[in-house]
């Protein structure tokens, strides 16, 4: 084939992958939440022409648009090392495997490195019976998998336009591998601190005889603030309770004393609920309408900073029944 009729099969096939691309980013998404698996990014290219053929005169590919294989690509950049697993147990349940690549196995003992996982793969023949998968079913998809870390050396590493070993002066290896070293060292540090931190949440969880109760004792921080929500409201969706935390301390109250409020008003907070929110509350909401509804300092604060609002009359009306 000459490159015209290259440039040619490119195009007519180039419609075909993004539109695979798109709808495998979207399934990877689903996927990796329905885990509970947090991720920096998941994005995807589609190789360019000049790429193409570049790969295909360097490779002497006879039949380049059967043999590429990562004519379309996804990159999913995950957090800690333990993630590689658990989205690797997805990708092998979800996909048909053609190849998988743990580029970390072929790395020499002194180098961090261009590590990743990497797929070659193809969707199960039942999803082209969806509209949106149809007529996707042979087209091959190369994913890879990398923790932030991973992601973070790559990128370097291609802005020195370092690829092989041979390519690297000898005058700077030696800062190099020391670099790469520090890296592999804090993405295994991050995995350690991530179990420690569940750890220590399991940990305020106290189990007698069957009866599950909280630790009061320790101080008040991000993560046991976070804990006790876990605890008490586990059905209710999570966000980041930095700005609680920092109300929290600012009012003076202790968590043990936050628990008092809740049991307090615990028999009027789901007709609060209803009467104020169409969709619900989540963790950090509900704590604000405790707060509001028992801690007068917190009421005075939050009243002045939502003058004008429904939730003043609301939240007054319900202050008065609570405490008749």
């Amino acid at each position: 084939m000459d490159k015209a009729e290259i440039e040619e099969h490119y195009h007519s096939k180039h419609s075909l992958y993004a539109r695979l691309a798109e709808n495998l980013k979207q399934a990877l998404i689903t996927f990796l939440t329905e885990q509970k698996i947090s991720y920096h990014t998941i994005s995807f290219r589609i190789k360019e022409f000049d790429s193409f053929y570049e790969k295909i005169e360097r490779k002497g590919y006879e039949n380049p648009l059967d043999q590429i294989e990562d004519f379309c690509g996804l990159r999913i950049v995950c957090f800690y090392p333990l993630d590689l697993d658990r989205i690797s147990d997805i990708i092998n349940d979800e996909f048909e495997i053609l190849e998988a690549i743990d580029k970390s196995s072929a790395l020499e003992p002194d180098r961090f490195g261009y590590r990743s996982n990497h797929y070659i793969v193809k969707i199960k023949k039942e999803w082209s019976k969806a509209p949106n998968y149809r007529g996707l079913e042979n087209l091959k998809t190369e994913i890879q998998v990398r923790t932030i870390l991973m992601h973070s050396w790559a990128d370097i590493e291609h802005k020195l336009a370092y690829k092989n070993k041979e390519d690297i002066p000898i005058e700077f290896r030696r800062k190099l591998y020391q670099l790469s070293a520090l890296l592999e060292i804090a993405d295994s540090q991050f995995q350690e601190l991530k179990n420690e931190k569940e750890n220590f949440k399991q940990s305020l969880i106290i189990n007698t005889k069957g009866k599950k109760s909280f630790d009061f004792s320790k101080d008040l921080n991000l993560d046991t603030l976070q804990a006790y929500l876990d605890f008490v409201f586990p059905k209710r969706p999570k966000t980041n309770p930095f700005r609680l935390l920092k109300e929290l301390l600012e009012h003076n109250i202790s968590l043990e004393e936050l628990d008092n409020m809740r049991i307090a008003v615990e028999p009027f907070i789901s007709e609060v609920e209803k009467e104020i929110s169409s969709t619900g509350w989540a963790q950090v909401g509900v704590v604000r309408a405790i707060l509001d509804l028992k801690s007068e300092s917190y009421w005075r604060w939050r009243s002045e900073a939502i003058k004008g609002t429904g939730w003043i009359k609301t939240i007054s009306k319900w202050k008065d029944i609570i405490q008749n």
